[in-house]
């Protein structure tokens, strides 16, 4: 699983499963888990820009921008995750 937590300015969560779609939840649970990301992550990420979490790896990434492969999870089944972006692993171990 896969969470994008964007800028709170966005006020928006997207969750995606491993098979590359996004899952349908409600707003309470999207700013819950946002939430938990943020604070797991405190100071480490710049909150002013999107960021990926990837869960199996417990690893936050740098979300690509709308123009860069990897920001459709589905268009190259990356998910953005490359190590170029990686920012944290672990929930604070660089």
């Amino acid at each position: 699983m896969l969470v994008r937590v964007f800028p709170v300015s966005r006020s928006v969560t997207h969750l995606f499963e491993s098979d590359f779609y996004r899952m349908l939840i409600d707003r309470r649970t999207e700013e819950e888990v946002a939430r938990m990301v943020r604070r797991g992550f405190g100071r480490a990420a710049d909150w002013r820009r999107a960021h990926d979490f990837y869960l199996p790896t417990e690893t936050l990434y740098l979300t690509p921008e709308p123009h860069q492969n990897g920001y459709v999870p589905e268009d190259d089944q990356s998910f953005g995750l490359s190590l170029s972006r990686r920012i944290f692993i672990g929930c604070g171990e660089r």
